[in-house]
């Protein structure tokens, strides 16, 4: 588990000026999942999940996600967005204890 928090982001290789560019994003993280007892209660702990995901663009963000422990361990996303200039995309999973992952890719024209 010494990967948490490692955060991979994929983009093309080829990006022309005003492209829609599709992103495939995934971070290393367990997921807790909430439990419960015989009863149907919900057992009181800190479950540890990531709760929320912006992705920024040239310092704008372009889209967020408010996800539940719902999702998989090891969550992956895919989004797009309009290339308008080259520049810095980048992607940041918080989770409910704290944790903050970041990972960049730069956007380049070919």
């Amino acid at each position: 588990m010494s990967d948490i928090g490692k955060v991979r982001i994929r983009v093309p290789s080829s990006i022309k000026p005003g492209d829609i560019v599709r992103v495939r994003t995934l971070v290393i993280h367990p997921m807790e999942r909430i439990e419960r007892d015989q009863q149907g209660r919900i057992i009181q702990r800190r479950y540890n999940y990531i709760n929320r995901v912006v992705a920024t663009y040239l310092g704008k963000t372009v889209v967020a996600f408010d996800i539940t422990q719902s999702v998989s361990e090891n969550p992956s996303l895919v989004f797009s967005f309009r290339a308008t200039d080259p520049g810095q995309l980048k992607v940041t999973f918080e989770d409910t204890t704290g944790g903050k992952y970041e990972g960049t890719a730069d956007i380049r024209f070919s």
